[in-house]
């Protein structure tokens, strides 16, 4: 049912698809999936859950593999988050949906989940010296801001020009660019 209704989703967007629909597409009565979900919202909310597990497993993966290195973690990250977005477009629109009940504890606790990532990296590059001092949420913002940004441009074929390894630049390229903007000055050597 739930990748029936992904496949629905990328059809006919979130607005486009109804539970009697993903019934009739998996060949059971129109009632069978109100057995398991209350309505389309808890749907889309058990969908957002899985794609914010598997979204969040992509960007740990990217940084585990950066290893130490502050740039290479940034980087990886950053197109971990676009790369999801253009390998799995149905579940990315749907984290974002506003047909997703936000209140939804598990909702929350994957949303907090990835967002502690980011968090605890900024916090690190804060630890380091690399960040300015202050509310670590103060610099997440603009970084989840270009991650997101980028993804949208990807998705919505803005930069369908661009090949694989031409993505991967234009999207390490931008981070680089908000990156640098972030990274403290060193001091001038008298």
């Amino acid at each position: 049912m739930l990748e029936e209704a992904l496949a629905l989703i990328e059809e006919q967007g979130n607005a486009g698809f109804t539970l009697r629909e993903v019934a009739r597409r998996i060949g059971v009565s129109h009632t069978a999936p109100y057995r398991h979900f209350a309505d389309k919202r808890a749907l889309m909310t058990e969908l957002a859950i899985e794609a914010g597990a598997a979204l969040g497993a992509q960007i740990a993966a990217a940084l585990d593999a950066a290893g130490s290195d502050l740039r290479a973690r940034f980087l990886g990250a950053g197109l971990a988050y676009v790369r999801f977005a253009l390998e799995h477009p149905a579940p990315f629109h749907v984290i974002y949906s506003s047909e997703v009940d936000r209140d939804d504890p598990r909702v929350q606790a994957a949303t907090s989940r990835n967002l502690g990532m980011l968090l605890d990296f900024v916090g690190e590059a804060q630890r380091a010296g690399a960040f300015p001092p202050g509310d670590p949420m103060a610099l997440a913002v603009p970084i989840w801001a270009m991650h997101h940004g980028l993804a949208g441009l990807a998705t919505s074929g803005s930069l369908a020009k661009a090949g694989p390894l031409e993505l991967r630049q234009v999207v390490d390229d931008a981070h680089a660019r908000l990156l640098d903007g972030l990274l403290k000055p060193s001091r001038p050597s008298r």
